[in-house]
């Protein structure tokens, strides 16, 4: 195992989001803690192909499910597959995001309605599909991903940053109404951290500024972001309900 503690042994796993960056992290931390883990992906099946063959590397059982999380027959069909190939679910990470840049003049419908389906709405559905999975085999644990555009301003966020916050909320009230079957949910929030996807969208200039501003100097990375999830599925964090938990290297801390 790399020297990791395999505290997840006989866990099953679904990361969506999951063929690349912080998704495909987290998917391999899961592996090397021991869970077997179910890789859902919207398109790029090479990147998908890429992980699962990491996670098997690791000795684990990995499947490659591909589905729209914003669309509740995709969802169901998701969830039919995963009962179907592993008998049952303990861990969802809700990674899976989507959202448009733009000021808040500019932002369409079309927009806003992309952000709240994928990032809010995707969620909810993928928890109430994963709920009989979890209640079947005593319990179980969701993490979300969110952001700190939830609370703070950030250029063109405006789409993302509302669907983030909503998404806050609903893990507030999961956590409180899916406690009683011993299902623990909590949200990770994520600073900025080195993905491709923040490369592309950002300048170097811009991230050099973020790292500037970060009290530790640096971004977060994927592998950092994955550990802090895989500890939330552990038995000994299940008293960590409800919460957001920021891993920005103190970036959120300064006026």
């Amino acid at each position: 195992m790399n020297g990791y503690t395999a505290t997840l042994v006989g866990k099953v796993a679904l990361v969506t989001g999951s063929s690349r960056g912080i998704g495909k992290a987290i998917a391999l931390e899961l592996a090397r803690a021991g869970a077997d883990v179910v890789v859902n992906y919207r398109r790029n099946t090479q990147a998908v192909q890429n992980t699962v063959a990491k996670i098997e590397s690791c000795g684990r059982r990995a499947l490659a499910a591909q589905a729209d999380v914003a669309e509740p027959a995709e969802v169901k069909a998701l969830f039919a597959t995963v009962a179907e190939s592993f008998g049952g679910l303990d861990l969802l990470i809700c990674n899976a995001a989507a959202g448009r840049f733009g000021n808040v003049a500019d932002i369409s419908p079309k927009m806003l309605n992309l952000a709240v389906n994928v990032n809010t709405l995707g969620v909810l559905l993928c928890t109430q599909a994963a709920l009989p999975l979890m209640k079947s085999r005593g319990g179980g644990r969701v993490v979300v991903l969110t952001s700190p555009g939830a609370h703070r301003v950030f250029p063109g966020y405006a789409a993302v940053g509302t669907s983030k916050s909503a998404v806050e909320t609903l893990v507030r009230y999961l956590a409180v109404e899916l406690a009683p079957y011993n299902v623990v949910v909590n949200a990770v929030a994520p600073g900025i951290c080195d993905t491709d996807a923040l490369r592309n969208y950002l300048r170097q200039a811009q991230i050099d500024d973020f790292v500037a501003r970060t009290p530790m100097g640096r971004i977060v990375s994927p592998e950092e972001v994955a550990f802090l999830v895989a500890f939330l599925c552990r038995d000994e964090a299940s008293m960590i309900c409800g919460q957001t938990i920021g891993i920005d290297g103190g970036f959120s801390l300064p006026f």
